[in-house]
């Protein structure tokens, strides 16, 4: 009998706790993959909006799926990504959104977002006020276990230049930033000693 219960128990709290993370998975819906304007014409006007204009309308949750798949998603049929890596190998760079409804983990195997937290994660983030009205701020954390400081900000690079391009196809806003509230971004994502948080990405609808 008391076998029995100590079998239920353990059932019911796996069970929950699986419960629990599902509800904190949000998949996301199929990005955009055509139309936008042409690659060089998006080239030709991409620019990062002045602080004092940063726009702040918002943005559909099609439109950050659309974004975050053009930072780190997958392509040729699931064969590749989006950036290049070392050997194809998954981006050894984690991308974070910060929303009024808390912080997420964007997987991009999944293209799900996973919730970390609850509450307005942006004021969190930014170290400049003008950001924290920005719909979502997507902040850029190399991991430190997989590769080293020079291939993770290069990869970074080669993804806030995505989402710049994107963006401008979708006549949204974004702006390159470095910096940020470093101390509370690495309490809030609970980052390890040797990953690096590089750079934050306010997002605004124009």
């Amino acid at each position: 009998m008391k076998k029995n219960l100590l079998l239920f128990t353990v059932f019911s709290v796996l069970l929950f706790t699986a419960t629990i993370a599902c509800a904190q998975s949000v998949k996301l819906p199929e990005p955009q993959k055509t139309g936008g304007v042409p690659t060089l014409e998006a080239i030709e006007n991409r620019a990062s909006p002045a602080s004092a204009q940063f726009p702040t309308g918002e943005i559909s949750r099609q439109e950050l799926s659309t974004l975050l798949w053009a930072a780190s998603g997958r392509n040729r049929s699931g064969n590749g990504w989006t950036v290049p890596t070392a050997m194809g190998r998954d981006p050894y760079v984690s991308i974070y959104v910060a929303s009024k409804d808390g912080m997420f983990l964007y997987d991009g195997r999944e293209h799900a977002l996973r919730q970390l937290s609850s509450g307005d994660a942006r004021v969190k983030v930014s170290a400049q006020s003008f950001a924290n009205s920005a719909p979502y701020i997507l902040v850029f954390v190399t991991n430190g276990k997989d590769a080293g400081a020079v291939f993770g900000q290069a990869l970074v690079g080669a993804m806030t230049q995505n989402v710049y391009l994107a963006a401008q196809g979708l006549n949204i806003g974004a702006r390159f930033m470095a910096t940020m509230q470093q101390d509370v971004v690495r309490k809030e994502l609970l980052l390890a000693d040797e990953d690096i948080a590089v750079s934050i990405m306010p997002l605004g609808k124009r």
